[in-house]
């Protein structure tokens, strides 16, 4: 057509006639440079060569400069032939295919996709292509995947279904998109989610597969899976009614190529270039017509040869300065070659090609006519959306245990109040306030605490910025207000179990030792008096009764020794168990737990603990810093939006070596708890008058210790995860203990005061004068005592029975001996014998404790015999003392 209607034309190439030999190259290289080195070197000489498709243009537009020959393509549409070094003699009236991203891209800005995939072929063409999309989409914002296959498209379609591809832009040729077309249907990527780009210089039933291709798909299911695909094409038909340069509109060739085809223009091949091709062969004869027009008068066109660079520059520069108005639009080419026209968009709708707009890259103006139709409701999402849902507490719970904390706020700060207000009373005084004030400031931060742990919650949002801070400040909070609580029970409990094992001790030791001194000294003060030759024989005696039968042998009369045997029985020295205490032995026991205890005692255990917790705080932040952190749960979809996909979140305070910090911390607690357990329950029958709520301590610690002992381990391995139930678990733990802790302490006292007037504080009714009443503590010490006495009494009975049995023999045996003068022992404040053979002490003061164990008595008559000396008793007023001070040792 396009031949048929220059050479008609009296004003193009006057004089001569535009002749056109040509091969198929089946686009084919190989065969196409087959056929140009025919054409080449056969006559005639060939003035232009015009090639069809991109592998074929590339070829041979590579080999043309050779000969000094421009190429001009009709259906070159590779970016790579914009390449000018590469292609110095090319042009072509079809735009290159990169002219079309511009398009596609403002496309995807007008239905915010901001993630595409590209599935090309491996031909140069559409890498290329391909390749310059992916870059202008990253300059624009948009992500982009990219697929690649040779031949069978099947399991680059199964990636693009794996990888949640949703808009899909196709490049590659006609035959190839029937086999994608086809994977597609069978992997299910079409349809209401999926939308699909494809090149718009396919024929018009392009997806209805011909028999021989046995693709395993039926038209219909071709045509479902081609439903509402989007096409983007330059303008290759003028659509206005102004006539070109061969007199013809657009719509009018087109007619006119229909009727001289033998098929459907849907089912020729190439059909929609057609324009292009009529408008390259009208620029090949006007840029001819232009070098004849140039040449000098001598010079002829016939009379170009391959090596003529002359002539070859000046058909190039008129190829270059061609314009025209031709069937396709606007004919002109760019410094690189390439033809510059509008992008027309299209849809398939109902098995036919609808126009939705165009787009012009000069002015980067898209014409939108808004005829686009969708299967769903609108333009599917370029991807499931996947909405991130933060796991936070839910805002029921946290109003509930932020009520119940600012209830226990208010609860510290009236009890503070009323240990201040009621400070004089005995009940609170001797209970050490300072502790009970520390147990209430860590109840109150562990209150505090709870307003934070619960945080983020429903409708309460946190920055990102600060949630490093907020985690190590509610861990802060809590360790120390557990500090300050339990610390001031642990420290009463230790100062209580300190002073009751110092108590047993004390009391052991005196039961041990309070009778050997005494009675020593009794004995030696007799053993020293006795003469020499007695004194010697008495020091293989292994016990004091020894030594006293020693003394009663080497007596001088039988009255003396009477008299002196009577004041051993029946002095204080042998009845003091069987008489009550002195004022200073009973006071000095009664007083050794009562007496007051200073505080800085309580404030240095409390101290510690609380030094302990802020170096592992402060190691903690420096070194390993918390840091939010999150944890992610299988995706679900969303019940109450279409495509749609949940991803829930939960944020975490992390730490890179979270497990070591955790076992120091509850390593450390867990201590603490066991040992105030013990302590406990070791002290547990304790009572001290200035801890006088001991008991009430330990169950307290028996409560923190078995619930924080069941919180740790269960909040920290269990349901750390579980946002709801975690901060639901640790706030029920710290309000049970703080609630109960300071029910414990406090409740009794508030009853006392409220029951029992201050007048009536220490006084025990039924007693007069105001006659203090007894403590628990000093009950159960009197019980003690009473028992030890009953049981010393009896040894005093059975010893004195055996003095007896000694009196008895003691008068057989002193019967015998006469001539024995008698003579009267003297003892300054102490025992004399008077010369009526009458004992008398002259002091009533001697207090002593004695113990005689009745011994079998060894025969003396050898150590009588070997007396001569008489004895002289000397008991002085050491004695005396010494008994006195050690008369306080049992609390009768």
């Amino acid at each position: 057509m396009a031949l048929a209607d220059i050479n008609s034309q009296r004003h193009i190439l006057p004089g001569y006639w535009l002749n056109m030999t040509w091969r198929d190259s089946k686009c084919q290289p190989g065969l196409a440079i087959k056929h140009m080195y025919d054409l080449l070197y056969n006559k005639p000489v060939k003035v232009m060569l015009l090639s069809g498709c991109s592998t074929v243009t590339t070829v041979v537009a590579e080999t043309s400069p050779v000969w000094n020959l421009v190429t001009l393509s009709y259906g070159g549409s590779s970016p790579a032939l914009s390449n000018r070094e590469r292609f110095p003699k090319l042009f072509r009236t079809h735009p290159s295919a990169i002219i079309q991203n511009p398009t596609r891209i403002r496309l995807f800005e007008k239905f915010n996709w901001k993630k595409v995939s590209i599935l090309s072929s491996v031909e140069e063409v559409f890498v290329s292509t391909a390749k310059d999309l992916e870059k202008e989409c990253s300059q624009r914002g948009i992500r982009v995947q990219r697929q690649s296959f040779y031949g069978d498209p099947a399991d680059a379609v199964k990636t693009l279904k794996r990888q949640d591809a949703r808009i899909i832009v196709g490049l590659f040729y006609e035959t190839d998109a029937r086999r994608v077309l086809c994977q597609a249907h069978k992997q299910g990527v079409f349809g209401r989610r999926y939308t699909w780009f494809f090149i718009g210089w396919y024929s018009d039933t392009w997806y209805i597969p011909p028999p021989e291709e046995h693709l395993g798909c039926t038209a219909k299911e071709m045509k479902e899976a081609a439903q509402y695909h989007f096409t983007t094409e330059s303008q290759m038909l003028a659509l206005d009614s102004t006539r070109g340069v061969s007199g013809m509109t657009g719509k009018e060739f087109r007619s006119r190529l229909v009727d001289r085809l033998e098929r459907k223009p849907g089912d020729t091949g190439g059909f929609p270039e057609a324009p292009l091709a009529y408008d390259a062969v009208w620029a090949l004869a006007l840029a001819v017509n232009c070098t004849i027009a140039a040449l000098p008068s001598d010079v002829k066109i016939e009379n170009f040869y391959y090596d003529n660079h002359a002539m070859a520059n000046q058909i190039f520069e008129c190829v270059r300065n061609t314009s025209f108005l031709g069937v396709s639009g606007r004919v002109m080419f760019s410094d690189q070659g390439d033809r510059i026209v509008q992008t027309i968009i299209e849809q398939m709708q109902d098995g036919n090609y609808t126009k939705m707009g165009t787009y012009d890259m000069n002015s980067r103006n898209l014409t939108w006519l808004g005829r686009e139709k969708w299967l769903g409701k609108g333009p599917p999402t370029d991807s499931t959306i996947v909405r991130k849902e933060i796991l936070t507490v839910s805002i029921k719970v946290y109003y509930v245990v932020c009520a119940l904390s600012l209830l226990g706020l208010i609860l510290t700060v009236a009890l503070f109040i009323f240990n201040r207000r009621y400070g004089y009373r005995s009940i609170i005084s001797q209970s050490q306030p300072q502790c009970n004030n520390a147990l209430l400031l860590g109840s109150a931060l562990c209150c505090l605490s709870l307003f934070l742990l619960g945080l983020p919650a429903d409708g309460i949002t946190l920055p990102t910025s600060i949630f490093g801070s907020l985690c190590h400040i509610r861990i802060s909070m809590l360790m120390i207000g557990f500090t300050f609580a339990y610390g001031s029970l642990f420290a009463k409990v230790w100062i209580v179990h300190r002073l009751g094992a110092t108590e047993s001790q004390q009391l052991a030791n005196r039961h041990k030792d309070e009778l050997k001194p005494l009675l020593s000294s009794y004995a030696a003060k007799c053993w020293f008096a006795l003469p020499p030759q007695l004194s010697m024989s008495l020091q293989d005696e292994e016990t004091p009764w020894h030594s006293i039968r020693t003394l009663i042998t080497g007596l001088a009369s039988r009255q003396m020794v009477g008299s002196a045997l009577r004041k051993v029985s029946s002095s204080p020295f042998a009845t003091a168990f069987s008489t009550k205490r002195s004022p200073s032995t009973a006071s000095s026991i009664a007083d050794f737990l009562n007496q007051p205890i200073a505080a800085a005692k309580f404030y240095l255990v409390i101290a510690t603990f609380l030094l302990a917790d802020l170096v592992i705080i402060c190691l903690w932040v420096v070194v390993d810093p918390l840091k939010r952190k999150e944890l992610k749960y299988p995706r679900h979809e969303d019940t109450n939006q279409e495509d749609t996909m949940i991803e829930p979140i939960l944020e975490l305070c992390q730490s890179s070596n979270q497990e070591l910090w955790i076992g120091v911390v509850l390593g450390y607690k867990c201590i603490l708890l066991v040992f105030g357990l013990f302590l406990s329950y070791e002290s547990r029958k304790l009572k001290l008058r200035y801890i006088n709520d001991s008991r009430l301590v330990g169950l307290a610690i028996y409560n923190v210790a078995i619930l924080a002992l069941v919180t740790g381990p269960v909040v920290t391995l269990l349901i750390r995860t579980q946002a709801d139930a975690n901060f639901a678990f640790i706030s029920v733990t710290v309000l049970l203990c703080a609630y109960i802790s300071m029910g414990l302490i406090f409740v009794p006292k508030i009853r006392h005061i409220h029951t029992v007037p201050p007048t009536a504080d220490e006084s025990q009714p039924g007693l007069k004068n105001g006659t203090q009443r007894m403590s628990t503590s000093d009950k159960s010490r009197y019980e003690l005592m009473t028992k030890e006495n009953e049981a010393v009494q009896q040894k005093i009975c059975l010893t004195e029975e055996r003095i007896r049995q000694c009196r008895r023999r003691l008068d057989l045996l002193t019967n015998g001996m006469e001539g024995v003068s008698s003579s009267s022992a003297t003892r300054t404040g102490g025992v004399s014998l008077s010369e009526e053979g009458q004992t008398t002490f002259s002091s009533p003061t001697i207090t002593t404790h004695a113990l005689v164990e009745l011994q079998p008595p060894p025969t003396i008559s050898t150590q009588l015999s070997a007396s001569s000396q008489p004895f002289t008793g000397s008991i002085d007023a050491d004695e005396a003392e010494h008994s006195d001070s050690s008369s306080d040792e049992i609390f009768l």
